[in-house]
C-alpha cells in the first residue's frame, strides 16, 4: 500500500485542474483549516472579497443561504456543508504542512503540494494505527495465522485499499480506525471499568459522530457485547445505571468534541443544529438495500466479494464467539438499512460501496471467525483460499480499472461490468465508445424525491 501511495503521488497534482486530492467532499472536510488559520475568517466572507474564484479551484465550496436559511446562489450566509470532524483529524498534519511550506519554496496557502502530501500521510498514519489496534483486538480471540489472514483480507481485499491510496483524504479510512479504537476500548471497559477507557470512549465516540453522524450506530456495540440472552441485556442496562457517572462522562466528552460544530452553526445560521444537506435526505420507506448490496452500479458484494466471508462468519459467531454475535448482527442489519436509505444510495462517484468501509473493523471479527473454522476443515481449505486469493486479486485489479475509468464512478450496468471484466486495456477507440453506450447515469432528481430511478432485479 505504501508503494502504491508513493507511486500514485496524488499530491503532485495540487492546485492543478484535475487529479488533485482536495476536491469534492474533501474540499468541505478540509475547508475549516485554511479558513481559520490562513484566512482568519470562518464566515468565509473572503470568498466574495478576494477576487479569486475559489469554487472553480475546488478550494472553498460553501453552501450559500439567504436570511431564511434557504439555498440561494447569491445568499450572503455561507456554511461549509460537511461537519468539521475530518478537519480535527487532519489538523496535526495541516500544521506540519503549514510549517514546511513557510520554510520551503511552496506557497503557504493551504492547497499547495505540502498540504496534500501531509493529508496523504495523515491517512497512512491513522490507518496503520487502526490496523495495529485491530491486530491487538483479534489476537485476544484468534490465532496469529487467522489474525494475519484477516488483516490481509481487510486491507488488500476490500475497497479500503482504494480509499487509502487513490482517495486517501476521504473520511472512510479515518472512521475505520476510530471505530476499531471504540470497539477495543468498549471491550476493555466492560472487563475492568477503568476511567482511562471511559475517556477514550467519549473522545473517540465524539469524533466518530462528528465525522459521520450515521456512525452513531456503533454505540450499539458496548450495549450488546457479551449479550447472549434477554436477561443479559437487562443486566447490561442495570450496569450502565450503576456506572452512570462513567456514562455521563462519556456523553460529556463526546459532546465537548461535537460542541465546536454546534457553535459554528449557531454563529453562521442562528441555529444550534442545522441540516446543511438541503434537499437531501433518507427515505426509510423506500430503502435500496438490494441495490446497495448486489447492483452492478455500486453493489457492496459485487465489488468487494471477500466480505461474503464476513457475512458467513457472522452466522458462525453464534456458535464460536457468541459474545460478538448480537452486536455484529444487529449493527450490520441496522447499518445496511440506514446506509442504503440515503437518497443517493450509491454515494456519488466512488469505487464500490464506500460507506460500508467504516465498519470493516467490526466485520473483521466475523471474518476471523470464518477463517478459524475453515483452517480446521482440510477439505475446504484449498477451495476457500483459492476464492480468497481471487478476491484479493479482483479487488486490486478493479481498483486499477476504477483509477483508469474502465469502471465508471457511478454509471455501471450489468452489461458495462462484464464488458470490461478482467480486461487490462481497451485496444480500440470503438471499444471505449461501446462502453460509454452501456453506461447508465443515475437519475438524481428522481432519487432525491425517494423514487425508484431504475428497475433493478438482483435475481
Amino acid at each position: 500500500m505504501i508503494w502504491t501511495t508513493f507511486n500514485l503521488k496524488r499530491w503532485k497534482n495540487a492546485e492543478k485542474e484535475g487529479g488533485k486530492l482536495i476536491m469534492w467532499d474533501i474540499t468541505s472536510y478540509y475547508g475549516y483549516l485554511p479558513a481559520i488559520f490562513i484566512h482568519n475568517d470562518l464566515s468565509l466572507d473572503f470568498v466574495d472579497t478576494d477576487g479569486v474564484n475559489y469554487q472553480a479551484k475546488h478550494q472553498f465550496w460553501p453552501l450559500r443561504l439567504n436570511k431564511n436559511l434557504e439555498q440561494d446562489d447569491h445568499g450572503e450566509i455561507k456554511v461549509i456543508k460537511t461537519t468539521m470532524g475530518m478537519s480535527f483529524m487532519y489538523s496535526p498534519f495541516f500544521f506540519m504542512a503549514h510549517g514546511f511550506a513557510h520554510i520551503s519554496k511552496y506557497e503557504p496557502n493551504g492547497f499547495s503540494q505540502p498540504y496534500e502530501f501531509f493529508l496523504v500521510m495523515s491517512c497512512l498514519f491513522y490507518l496503520f494505527v487502526g490496523l495495529y489496534i485491530l491486530r491487538k483486538l483479534l489476537l485476544r480471540y484468534f490465532s496469529e495465522l487467522v489474525t494475519g489472514l484477516t488483516l490481509t483480507s481487510i486491507l488488500i481485499g476490500t475497497n479500503l485499499f482504494y480509499y487509502a491510496t487513490e482517495d486517501p483524504a476521504m473520511s472512510h479510512a479515518y472512521s475505520f480506525a476510530l471505530i476499531i479504537g471504540f470497539i477495543y476500548h468498549s471491550i476493555l471497559y466492560l472487563e475492568k471499568y477503568q476511567l482511562k477507557n471511559v475517556i477514550y470512549l467519549g473522545l473517540l465516540g465524539g469524533l466518530i459522530v462528528l465525522i459521520r453522524p450515521v456512525n452513531l450506530l456503533i454505540f450499539l456495540f458496548p450495549l450488546l457485547y457479551g449479550i447472549t440472552k434477554g436477561r443479559d441485556l437487562v443486566s447490561r442496562l442495570e450496569l450502565f445505571i450503576k456506572k452512570r457517572k462513567h456514562i455521563l462522562l462519556i456523553g460529556a466528552l463526546g459532546f465537548s468534541v461535537v460542541f465546536p460544530q454546534l457553535l459554528y452553526w449557531k454563529l453562521q445560521t442562528g441555529s444550534w443544529v442545522f441540516n446543511s444537506y438541503l434537499g437531501e435526505g433518507f427515505f426509510f420507506g423506500n430503502s435500496h438495500v438490494l441495490e446497495g448490496l448486489f447492483s452492478y452500479r455500486k453493489g457492496w458484494l459485487v465489488y468487494t466479494p471477500i466480505m461474503f466471508f464476513a457475512l458467513i462468519g457472522t452466522v458462525l459467531l453464534f456458535r464460536k464467539n457468541k459474545k460478538f454475535f448480537f452486536p455484529v448482527l444487529v449493527f450490520l442489519l441496522i447499518n445496511i438499512y440506514v446506509v442504503y436509505s440515503w437518497w443517493s444510495w450509491w454515494y456519488g462517484g466512488s469505487f464500490g460501496s464506500r460507506p460500508m468501509i467504516d465498519s470493516y473493523g467490526l466485520l473483521a471479527i466475523p471474518m476471523a471467525c470464518f477463517y478459524s473454522v475453515i483452517i480446521k476443515k482440510k477439505d475446504l481449505v484449498i477451495p476457500i483460499f483459492t476464492y480468497g486469493l481471487f478476491f484479493l486479486y479482483l479487488n486490486q485489479f478493479q481498483g486499477w480499472q476504477r483509477r483508469t475509468n474502465m469502471i465508471h464512478w457511478e454509471g455501471m450496468t450489468k452489461e458495462a461490468y462484464w464488458n470490461v471484466f478482467l480486461k487490462s486495456r481497451f485496444l480500440k477507440k470503438e471499444e471505449w465508445a461501446q462502453q460509454e453506450i452501456l453506461l447508465q447515469a443515475p437519475d438524481e432528481e428522481k432519487a432525491k424525491k425517494g423514487e425508484n430511478e431504475y428497475d433493478f432485479n438482483p435475481f
